[in-house]
C-alpha cells in the first residue's frame, strides 16, 4: 500500500491550486491599481490647486493679451484655393485660416470687412511660389504679412491672432 500512496501523489502534484489562485489574486490587483490611475483626475501643471481669486485674477488679464491671457472669439474664414506662382508647373494651394479678435464686438465689426480681406488674402497668395509656402518659417512670414494686412484693411477691429488651421499644396 506504500507504493499505491507514492504513486498517487506523483498524479496530484502539491499545492497545485495554490498557483492559480495567486495569479488571479494578482491579476485583481494589477486591475485595481490600473482602475485607480486611470479614473483619477490629473494634477495641474502648476504643482497644485490654484485659489479661486487667482483664477479670477487670470480671467481679468484676458484683454491684455499676456501670457496667461485667455483666447478671444474667433472667425473662420472660408478656405482659400488659389494657383500659385511657378512657371515650372500648375500648383495649388488650399489654405485655410481663423482670426482671434479681442470681443465678440470685434468679430461683428470683422465680418463686415470679409470681401476685402478675401481679395487681399487671395491677391498675397496667389503671388507666393512653392518655396515661399513650404516650412514653417515661411508660413511664420505669411502670417505676419496677412495679419498687417487685415489690420490695415479692418481698421478699428483689435485682431489678436492670425492662425492657419490647414495647408495643402498640389
Amino acid at each position: 500500500m506504500a507504493e499505491a500512496d507514492i504513486q498517487a501523489a506523483a498524479i496530484r502534484p502539491a499545492g497545485s491550486k495554490l498557483v492559480p489562485i495567486l495569479l488571479v489574486v494578482n491579476m485583481l490587483l494589477v486591475g485595481a491599481v490600473l482602475a485607480v490611475f486611470l479614473t483619477r483626475a490629473p494634477a495641474p501643471a502648476g504643482g497644485g490647486e490654484k485659489p479661486a481669486a487667482a483664477a479670477g485674477e487670470e480671467h481679468g488679464k484676458a484683454g491684455e493679451g499676456g501670457k496667461g491671457a485667455l483666447p478671444g472669439p474667433t472667425q473662420k474664414l472660408a478656405d482659400f484655393v488659389v494657383h500659385l506662382r511657378d512657371p515650372e508647373a500648375d500648383r495649388y494651394a488650399r489654405v485655410s485660416f481663423e482670426v482671434e479678435v479681442a470681443t465678440e464686438e470685434d468679430k461683428a465689426k470683422l465680418t463686415g470687412y470679409m470681401p476685402r480681406i478675401r481679395d487681399a488674402f487671395i491677391a498675397y497668395l496667389s503671388d507666393r511660389t512653392l518655396e515661399e509656402l513650404r516650412g514653417s518659417e515661411s508660413i511664420a512670414r505669411t502670417k505676419v504679412a496677412l495679419a498687417e494686412r487685415m489690420g490695415q484693411l479692418a481698421p478699428g477691429v483689435d485682431i489678436k491672432g492670425l492662425y492657419v488651421t490647414d495647408l495643402v499644396i498640389q
